[in-house]
């Protein structure tokens, strides 16, 4: 019963908001925390399976097992701040968007069919298409449609590959197709899906355009969880079904995570605009996460999940920090600096969040990373030699920003510079909680994450 309701709450919200025209962003807040609630209740175990369409054995099956619940955890955590943050001037139809993207992503990360893991692959697109054509900033309709021009062109022979699996095993239910040998090909077309949605270098031409012309709710969305919708099919669907022939690829793809990681920190380390800065480090951040994956070894696997998990904490942070800072100033350009004087409140909660991206001993990146850089070192020592670099550059530009902003001789002093108070500290407390929490005490997520059986 939890899991219908985690599913349709969402679904019936978002009809809602579309059909009244009053009490907009409160009302998709409250009904936003009720999948959070269902979750916490339902917990791992519960599923659901009917027949949807019996004669090619597709079949409305969910459930909530180890890995999906990470992912769950997170978007049901990560939409009501999207909301909270959200411009109060958005009509009923943008919150009413928002919460069809978080049924569409519970729906993905719940699919036990393959169908239906594709249907709901392919849905999440078109709401933040237009939360972005909508909403967003001056070349929003360019960005929106770049944006999904490439969803598209990734996503389009992931479709053949669907149906070239169930030819070849008759089923699209995930435990019965765990258990066949597939094409090459196949892996391929659904490799490129997930590797333009996370997205792996080189096909991360959509990102940085989508991240800084999407309103901060979209992009909160964009890289605190359609990013992680990739790393979960990777997980979900690559990993179990095609382990030999992810073992043989894992070197093509370890090269490109690694450049990817290393492309990300240096175009972020020569930006002059703080979000696009963040919208790089991202990049790097999620290749770093895929890197854990493609070296398929303990404890890197569990390192890429969590990373994951921590990734849509802080990255959410540093992008929230960022659009105060914007609405404070007036320009996303790093070209006023010594705010500290004026806004000291914001610039140490803008340094807590910072130090959580490098990954500072105590902060929930630290543990996710070290866990993906020993996963590395038994790969290879060369290639946990050179990544671990990828922390130092991570440093510099992290640093550099909070220097140039923050830290240097103050400018004139204007008006509009009014530092953030208690009610926007509310806002960020849960993410604060999840950075000391997993950084200063993993145990439980590490356990939990521990009981994820797809890869033994």
């Amino acid at each position: 019963m939890e899991l219908i309701g985690l599913i349709g709450v969402p679904f019936a919200s978002s009809l809602l908001l579309f059909l009244i025209p009053f009490y907009g962003r409160y009302l998709a807040l409250s009904l936003s925390l009720i999948p959070l609630i269902l979750l916490h209740a339902g917990g791992v175990g519960h599923s659901l399976n009917y027949p949807w369409i019996s004669a090619l054995s597709i079949n409305f099956h969910l459930a909530i097992d180890a890995l999906s619940f990470v992912f769950l955890f997170l978007t049901c955590v990560i939409v009501p701040i999207s909301i909270w943050v959200a411009d109060k001037n958005y009509p009923n139809s943008f919150y009413g968007l928002v919460l069809l993207t978080q049924a569409l992503l519970i729906g993905f990360f719940t699919a036990q069919d393959l169908v239906l893991f594709t249907v709901f692959w392919e849905a999440m697109l078109f709401p933040l298409y237009f939360i972005i054509a909508i909403w967003g900033k001056e070349e929003k309709r360019k960005a929106a449609l770049q944006f999904l021009l490439y969803m598209i062109a990734g996503s389009t022979l992931m479709i053949v590959g669907v149906l070239a699996i169930y030819f070849s095993a008759g089923s699209f239910d995930f435990a019965t197709l765990a258990k066949n040998a597939y094409a090459p090909w196949i892996l391929a077309v659904f490799l490129l899906a997930f590797a333009v949605k996370t997205p792996l270098f080189p096909f991360h031409g959509w990102l940085p355009n989508a991240y800084y012309q999407a309103p901060v709710t979209g992009t909160i969305l964009l890289a605190g969880l359609l990013s992680k919708a990739g790393i979960y099919g990777i997980a979900r669907v690559a990993l179990p079904l095609f382990p030999d022939l992810m073992k043989a690829w894992s070197p093509i793809l370890i090269t490109l995570a690694t450049i990817g990681i290393f492309y990300g920190a240096f175009a972020a380390w020569r930006q002059t605009d703080y979000k696009h800065l963040i919208a790089y480090s991202s990049l790097s951040h999620v290749n770093f996460i895929l890197l854990g994956l493609f070296v398929a070894i303990q404890p890197g696997l569990n390192g890429a999940i969590l990373q994951a998990f921590n990734h849509g904490i802080t990255i959410t942070a540093l992008f929230i920090v960022a659009w105060w800072l914007e609405q404070r100033i007036g320009t996303t350009k790093m070209e006023i600096s010594g705010l500290a004087k004026f806004m000291p409140y914001l610039a140490w909660l803008t340094l807590f969040f910072v130090l959580s991206s490098v990954a500072l001993p105590g902060t929930n990146s630290f543990v996710g990373e070290l866990l993906i850089l020993l996963g590395s070192f038994k790969w290879s020592v060369w290639l946990a030699a050179i990544v671990i670099l990828s922390v130092i550059f991570s440093a510099v530009y992290m640093l550099r920003f909070m220097q140039k902003v923050y830290f240097e001789g103050p400018t004139f002093f204007r008006d509009s510079w009014v530092d953030i108070g208690l009610k926007e500290y509310l806002v960020v407390t849960p993410l604060i909680f999840f950075i000391l929490w997993v950084g200063l005490y993993p145990a439980p997520l590490l356990k939990h994450i521990e009981l994820i059986s797809l890869w033994k």
